[in-house]
Order: structure tokens, then sequence, then C-alpha cells
């Protein structure tokens, strides 16, 4: 009679009755005999008969008391895996809807094993996204997964997943721009085809204004997995960022007819709208994209600034007026909107502090203050360009130099000191510890 012979981990663990983690553990630390084509990475495969020999001779090795106590670690991390493993599957189709069930099942995860690597680094990843999509407020997002990934040194670091959320959030919470990219380079160095990890890079070009290499890196995130919200955002909004108004709506259009749609893409294609289109049709594209959306915040900012350059100053100011009702918190957290609401007003001066603000709390619209269309209006002002010079590696290359370049003169660094190509005066730079320290600049 042929022996039963099972052909993935997903059909071993099922005849075991534990999930895929438990089984492969159990075959790396205790010799479950699974056998493997080509290799430790390739398919694998196993024999029923021998399963039951393997089970059968372990649970001859087992005091009593001993085997209890064993039930009852493997009934708690099986627990633990299988609805971490339900996360998993969902997160593969993530989007601004499932995002919230993706979270509170890895944290039920780790209600059942607190010490759930895999739990731990899913709920990270799982707030990142939720900031760039903003299903939940970045300065609350982010300050989850930091705590997430601040557990898992005390577990195992070794984990890949682990380590970029570290890198990502090095960029995206902690502003370390230099930290961040080294991470990833090497990251990606090891294991180039790392969604978060192309994601963060691509992020780190729009921060720098680099918009060809953010775009290539943004296309390689997609390739992986085409059906994530997050990429396709950031696919169109490079382009907005770049003065290509055409070539972000009709990527978006594309996106949108591939059953894609989202605050976060239907925001990039008003803030494109807004720059393009004769203003009583943008007018009406955007505020039917806002309604189809009443829960974006960052989508009735623009809809007060397309009211407001058009003439209609009375509806953007009851539109600023109506985001002004928000918490200190809520404003803060959707600073972005409400300076797009005051540029469009032509009170520029006032949108300053509310950037400031959306800089500090980690939106991701903060990234594309360097290049964004809408702002130039702002490029001179003083406190403006104090925010632009703590975005973006180029930002950190260029003070870094600046201090060495002064500890190694007895003579002041000229009012119009020019570096580089980027074309403006840099004076010294603010709050240089951190980042001197970590270069070891003499």
């Amino acid at each position: 009679m042929a022996k039963l012979r099972l052909d993935s981990w997903k059909s071993i663990a099922k005849y075991l009755d534990r999930g895929q983690r438990t089984v492969q553990r159990w075959h790396a630390e205790h010799g479950l005999p699974v056998h493997h084509f080509g290799g430790t990475q390739g398919c694998v495969f196993a024999y029923a008969d021998d399963l039951d020999g393997w089970l059968s001779a372990v649970a001859g090795k087992i005091e009593p008391q001993q085997g209890v106590e064993r039930v009852r670690n493997e009934t708690k991390e099986e627990s633990s895996s299988y609805l971490a493993s339900r996360a998993d599957e969902m997160w593969t189709t993530r989007s601004e809807k499932n995002l919230g069930t993706i979270a509170q099942l890895y944290r039920e995860a780790l209600d059942k094993d607190p010490g759930s690597v895999h739990a731990l680094t899913g709920l990270a990843n799982a707030m990142i996204c939720s900031a760039i999509l903003e299903v939940v407020d970045s300065s609350v997002a982010y300050a989850c997964a930091v705590e997430a990934i601040r557990r898992v040194p005390l577990l195992n670091f070794q984990d890949f997943d682990a380590k970029y959320c570290a890198a990502f959030l090095k960029m995206a919470h902690d502003r370390k721009w230099r930290q961040s990219r080294a991470a990833f380079e090497d990251l990606l160095r090891e294991q180039p085809s790392n969604f978060l990890g192309l994601l963060g890079r691509a992020l780190l070009h729009v921060a720098d204004a680099e918009f060809r290499e953010a775009s290539r890196r943004a296309w390689e995130a997609w390739s992986l997995n085409p059906l994530v919200s997050s990429t396709r955002f950031l696919l169109c909004w490079i382009p907005f960022l770049a003065g290509d108004y055409a070539e972000a709506l009709e990527l978006a259009a594309q996106f949108k007819a591939t059953g894609s749609s989202g605050a976060m893409l239907a925001a990039v294609s008003a803030l494109a709208l807004s720059r393009s289109a004769p203003p009583a049709l943008a007018i009406e594209q955007i505020e039917s994209l806002a309604a189809e959306f009443p829960q974006s915040r960052t989508l009735q900012g623009i809809v007060g600034y397309a009211r407001g350059i058009s003439g209609q100053s009375k509806k953007a100011s009851q539109m600023l007026a109506t985001l002004l009702e928000m918490s200190e918190r809520k404003k803060n957290s959707c600073g972005y909107a409400l300076a797009l609401t005051l540029i469009g007003l032509g009170r520029k001066q006032e949108a300053i502090p509310w950037l400031e603000a959306s800089f500090e709390q980690g939106s991701i619209w903060s990234l594309g203050f360097r290049s964004d269309p809408i702002l130039k209006p702002l490029r001179g002002d003083q406190r403006f360009e104090s925010l632009l010079r703590k975005i973006g590696c180029h930002t950190e290359t260029l003070a870094i130099d600046q201090a060495r370049f002064m500890s190694q003169t007895s003579h002041p660094v000229p009012t119009g000191f020019q570096v580089g190509g980027w074309g403006r005066c840099v004076g010294v730079y603010q709050s240089l510890t951190d980042d001197l320290e970590e270069h070891g600049a003499a």
C-alpha cells in the first residue's frame, strides 16, 4: 500500500492539527521528519507514517506532568499562531477597509501570546500602513508600532520584518533620515524583494525630491503585490509632486478601473485636479471625491483650497471653520489639510504652523513638502525654509558637511555659503548633536 505523502507545510500542519509555524519549529528544533526538494529553501514533503512514528517516540520521552505543561503551552501558541495567520492572509490584500481588522487580529494574537514576534511585527506593519493611508492618525499609529518593535529585540531581532519596520520608523517617526537610508540599503542587499524596504526607500527619495528613483522603487514595490493600496497612492503622488498632473490623474484612473479605490488615491486625484483643471470643473470633481470619502480631512482641505483659489472665499472659510472644530490633537494630525485651505485663502503665514504640526506628527504628506507645488508660494519664507531643512537625507548631509567645515577653520561660514547644487543659501543647521555623534563628525 502506498504511503500517504504530504506535500506542503500547510498539509503537514493540517495532518498534525497544529499551526504551520509550530510544525516548522518542531522540524527545526526537535527533528520532525520533513524533507526538502532543492535544499532548505525548496518545497517540502513528509510521510504520514514517519510523522506518526516521530510523535510516538517523542510522547514516550515526556513525563506526565511535563506533557501537561507542554500541551498547555502548545495550545496557547497554537491559538496565537492561528490568529496571526488569519491576519497574514488578509495582509496580502490590505487596504484602508481591512487594516482595522488586521490590526485587531494581531492584537488578539498578542493577548494569547505576548512573546509572539510574528504578531508583534505584524502589528507594527499594520500600524505603519494605517499611518500611510491615514486610517489612524500617524502620531498614534507610529507610537503603537514603535512600542511593538521595542519589544522584539528582547525576543528575536533577527526577524527581517522587524528590522524593516525599525528602519521605516527611523524615517517616519524619529526623522533620522541617514540612519533609515543606511538601514534600508543594508537590508535590501540581503533581501532585495521586500515590500516595506522598497516602499521606505521610495519615500526617502520623495523627501529628497528624487522622483526618478522614487518612481523606480515604488514600481518595484507595486510589482511584488499590485493589490496593495499604499503603492497605488505613492505611484500617483510622485508625478503630482514632480508637476506632471496629467500622469497622476491617468494613473489614478487606471488604478480605479481595476477596482481599486481609497481616500488617499482620491486625495492625490483631487490635488492634481486643483492644479490642472478649469476651476469650476475642478471644484465639482473634487467635491464629488470628498463626498465619496467624507472621513478624509485631507480631501476636505483640498476642497477648501480649490474654493479659495477660485474666488469662493466664503465657502473656503466655511470649510476652514469646519476643520478648526476638531480637537487640538486631531487638528495637529490634519495640519496639511488646514494649511491647504489657508493657502487657498491667501493666508500663507497662518499655514506654516500647521505644516510644522503635520511634520511633527509624522504625516506622510510632510515628506513631500520640499516639492509640493501647492506650497511653492511659501518658498523664501524663513520659517518655512527652516522646516524644509529638517526634511530628507540631503539636509542632514549638508548640515554635517557644514559643521565639519566650521570645525576645520577658524573663519565662520559666510552667510551666502552655497552647498552643492541645492541652489540656495544654507545657514548653520539647528540641533546637530545627534547627527554629528551618529556620523562621527569632528
